[in-house]
């Protein structure tokens, strides 16, 4: 039984040492997975290649008496020295000794001679590919053996007899095996006494269809130790040591404080513990929050000797979340220290800087040259002339496996090797569209990779882009994948080794302001796991399943023209026969509603997708470049017929929210009320009712939104921003809709309204935005709506501080609301020819008709009325005396006050009293 130490327990090692990992990943590798000692005491030494700064061991309880586990720090080098004690006893013992870093666990089996005659081999199995490839064995025997070979498949070293006591190694060369069919075989290591033997056993996997070499071959690049780091603005608790330790959810953080003027520049040193030549350098942001990502920087570095630091260059990363490399044309010689001059940051006020991680790099020059294979650095195509023998004789396994399968073209292409187009960084449309971003994941590969896993992806020519990879795992038990479930990695020309963090999805960032001219970039995904996508523009609807049932993870992308779809794959599954009938209604939900901007009128349509993913938690919301929600509604999301009527108003809804164009149209208290003029857009122009016509509001004593919101604020007089319903805020809104576009044809108004909001400048108060808003409105209609703007409340003074995801002051003085109504009336617009506070989708016809009211019957019970045969009402009036104390513009209401007078009114305002 093992004995499991406390971790303070374990024997840690603290070390400096540099990283394999040319990402910047943490690596953590033992080759040796078994160690055989003969019968006396002795003392064997077992690499590890790791960038960890911290990694403990501990040993199986049994094994402590006669086994003991130190470390080796020299230099770069990093071992364990595994001792043991003499055994006496008859039997071989064995323990273990598990060594322990950044959450992977190695375990090494450690195995000693007794005084019985045997024979111990490691490994004792071998799975090799294919191809082939050469193995070796380690014999420690306290007998004389022999090595018996009877396959003819694989070509032994010179036989070897051991001396006793002592270990022996013996090398094997595997041949091909061109079979599709798998094989196995036995090499036998017998005493000629036959009081001992052992055996290892040989699998080899057939030709079949490609699987990438789990060996790479591929030399991880150095990285620099940093002794010491400083700032000269940080939080208390967020220091720049934070900056390199190892853990990307620890970060270096500015002074929260940073109004004053001298604020930036923030200088951050990087002293390194000794003089070295720099390939590279990788910056991680902080993932959760964009808060401190940097932009403007100047890089110095201090030269080896030198007292002062010079300038390197000046780089702008442009407040990107995603990790960022810089490299060199030539290494820069000497470095003793690296300083970063901040100029700006992403952040309210000034900004702020912020770093998760910062790593310099030297490149390993012994690492595999693919130009004797392959026609450019992304490795997709063989070079011209190579054969069979020119491919046997490369060490390199894994682009020996991979040039194998391309010479005989059963490569798979299609997601392993693509062109991926540049967008523009969607923070740029969104500055000024004045809307949230869209989506930075327009450019899936359909490769998953699990976490750990060697990922080798192959860049072709960049054309110096900044490029970068994000693994993004979804499954997060209540919580949201999209950040806390995933991990960024920079992209360079050549050959990538990535280790992720995560296991997921894999996408390309390629973002550049030049992205109309930028060319695609060839990158060629070389391991991971085939999972597949569809997208409308390279596929059909009669491809969908076949896709979709050879997808290998538990999610699965789909690509619109304007949307893109994240959602499991088993919801996929259950609920959509035509997944290109699903994301044609996402593709019209985000196309109607950019159009309804303006977008497309004013050539403002945006390239980045509307991106919706699951989540595990919450139940839908929308945020910077995302759309998501909650796994219990992909059964209605993911079906097409029901995204177009009954559960369109979701989708509808959370992309309005990303499409509010702020602060014209999204002031404080507008958060859930603008987003839904775009749901009413979708959900009629789908041909459903609209939700303020035809949501059943009895149970709050109301036949419908508009007859709330009518006898709420109309009736009341109270200022817009006082009503606490969010619909019935809703309803002027969607009246300018209603009649403007509707009744007056002017279908173009709130795209007009969007654009002079988009190139008007942004006022100073929420307060102000409103009233802007009712000038622009008026503006583009040639209308004086002064009149239907005070009934609804928005020219009213009004000074009030309520929660609109979060508490603030909203004001508007007398003196402002009348100063707009005075602007307005200057303009001298007609005033309209209706009452436009009474309009409603069913009334539409009504106004278009203009006509006079003809009476008909009406009965009454108490404070409930019903009329029959009325034609071309709008509207009743409901008066007690001479106080108007209830609106409705249905023909069967109840009146929440008591009464004594109705009036019917008609499209054109007139009113006719009704015989109570």
């Amino acid at each position: 039984m093992k004995k499991f130490l406390p971790f303070i327990a374990f024997l840690l090692i603290l070390i400096g040492c540099s990283d394999d990992s040319p990402e910047g990943i943490q690596s953590f590798e033992i080759t040796d997975k078994s160690v055989d000692f003969s019968a006396e005491a002795q003392r064997k030494e077992i690499q590890i290649t790791t960038n960890l700064s911290e990694w403990g061991t501990y040993i199986d309880g049994a094994g402590e008496a006669w086994c003991s586990v130190s470390p080796v720090v020299n230099g770069t080098k990093r071992a364990l020295i595994i001792q043991v004690e003499e055994n006496k006893e008859w039997d071989v013992r064995s323990t273990t000794i598990q060594v322990k870093g950044a959450g992977i666990t190695h375990s090494i089996k450690i195995s000693q001679l007794g005084v019985k005659p045997t024979i111990l081999v490691s490994p004792d199995k071998f799975t090799p590919g294919f191809i082939g490839q050469e193995i070796e064995l380690k014999i420690t025997a306290n007998v004389s053996f022999d090595l018996i070979d009877s396959l003819d498949w694989v070509n032994p070293a010179p036989m070897l007899r051991s001396v006793e006591m002592s270990t022996t190694t013996a090398k094997y060369v595997v041949s091909r095996n061109a079979s599709k069919e798998s094989r196995t075989g036995i090499i036998y290591i017998r005493n000629k006494e036959n009081k001992a033997s052992a055996q290892v056993s040989i699998t080899q996997a057939g030709e079949g269809d490609y699987q990438p070499s789990v060996e790479s071959g591929i030399k991880d690049d150095i990285k620099l130790v940093v002794a010491s780091a400083e700032a000269s603005s940080f939080q208390s608790g967020s220091g720049l040591d934070k900056s390199i330790d190892n853990d990307k959810s620890t970060i270096y953080h500015s002074n929260w404080t940073n109004t004053a003027s001298n604020y930036f520049p923030i200088t951050l040193t990087y002293n390194l513990r000794e003089v070295s030549d720099l390939d590279y350098l990788i910056y991680y942001p902080r993932t959760s929050g964009s808060n401190g990502h940097f932009k403007e920087v100047e890089i110095q570095v201090r030269k080896n000797g030198q007292n002062t630091f010079e300038k390197l260059l000046d780089y702008d990363f442009k407040g990107s979340g995603s990790a960022t490399r810089i490299g060199f044309d030539q290494p820069v010689k000497g470095i003793a220290s690296i300083r970063f001059i901040v100029k700006s940051g992403a952040g309210d006020g000034q900004g702020f800087a912020a770093c998760a991680e910062m790593e310099f790099y030297r490149k390993n020059p012994d690492n595999f040259d693919p130009s004797v294979l392959f026609t450019d650095a992304s490795c997709s195509e063989l070079r011209a002339g190579i054969t069979e023998s020119d491919i046997e004789a490369v060490s390199n396994p894994f682009f020996k496996n991979m040039a194998y399968y391309m010479l005989k073209g059963s490569y798979p292409r299609e997601f392993r090797i693509q062109q991926y187009k540049a967008y523009p960084h969607p923070n740029t449309l969104a500055a000024s569209n004045k809307t949230n971003p869209y989506s930075l994941l327009d450019n899936p590969t359909g490769i998953s990779v699990a976490a750990y896993d060697t990922l080798i992806v192959c860049v072709g020519e960049t054309n110096n882009q900044s490029l970068s990879l994000k693994v993004q795992n979804l499954n997060k038990p209540g919580g949201d994948g999209y950040n806390d479930g995933s991990s960024s990695y920079p992209l360079v020309k050549g050959i990538n080794k990535i280790v992720p963090t995560n296991r997921g999805l894999i996408y390309v960032m390629y973002h550049t302001n030049e992205y109309k001219t930028a060319s695609p970039i060839t990158i060629h995904f070389a391991s991971g796991k085939v999972n597949g996508y569809f997208d409308v523009k390279k596929h059909t609807a009669t491809q969908w399943n076949t896709l979709l049932n050879n997808a290998v993870d538990d999610y699965f992308d789909v690509l619109g023209e304007y949307a893109h779809l994240t959602f499991p794959v088993y919801q996929f599954k259950n609920n959509t026969p035509d997944g290109k009938a699903l994301i044609d209604v996402y593709d019209e939900i985000t196309r109607l509603e950019q159009e309804f901007m303006g977008l497309d009128k004013y050539d403002r349509m945006n390239p980045n997708r509307m991106y919706l993913h699951v989540i595990y938690t919450s139940y839908m919301y929308a945020t910077n470049n995302r759309t998501a929600y909650n796994n219990t509604t992909l059964g209605e999301l993911t079906n097409a017929a029901k995204v177009r009527s009954s559960s369109v108003w979701g989708p509808a809804h959370e992309i309005g929210h990303v499409n509010q164009t702020r602060p014209g149209l999204k002031w404080h208290g507008m958060t859930e009320v603008s987003n839904n003029i775009y749901s009413l857009y979708i959900q009629t122009s789908f041909g459903n009712t609209s939700r303020l016509q035809g949501e059943n509001l009895s149970g709050d004593g109301y036949t419908n939104r508009y007859e709330k919101a009518m006898s709420n604020m109309i009736v009341k007089k109270i200022a817009h921003a006082r009503e606490s319903d969010v619909f019935c805020k809703l309803v002027p809104f969607w009246q300018l809709q209603l009649y403007l576009s509707n009744v007056l044809g002017k279908t173009d108004f709130y795209k007009d309204v969007h654009e002079a909001i988009r190139t008007t400048s942004n006022q100073s108060t929420d307060g102000l935005s409103q009233l802007e808003f009712t000038k622009i409105c008026c503006d583009v209609a040639k209308l004086d709506l002064t009149d239907f703007f005070m009934k609804w409340g928005l020219l009213s003074a009004v000074d009030y501080t309520f929660d609109d995801y979060g508490e603030k002051r909203f004001l508007i003085t007398e003196t402002q609301a009348q100063q707009t109504i005075d602007a307005i009336k200057a303009k001298n617009y007609p005033k309209p020819a209706h009452a436009v506070e009474y309009i409603t989708d069913l009334s539409v016809p009504v106004y278009k008709m203009n006509a006079s009211i003809q009476k008909g019957n009406v009965a009454r019970s108490g404070q409930q009325l019903s009329f029959t045969n009325w034609k071309n009402v709008v509207a009743f009036e409901v008066y007690n005396d001479t106080e108007l104390v209830f609106i409705s513009p249905s023909t069967s209401f109840t009146s929440k006050s008591s009464f004594n007078q109705v009036y019917a009114v008609a499209a054109n305002g007139t009113k006719v009293k009704v015989d109570l």
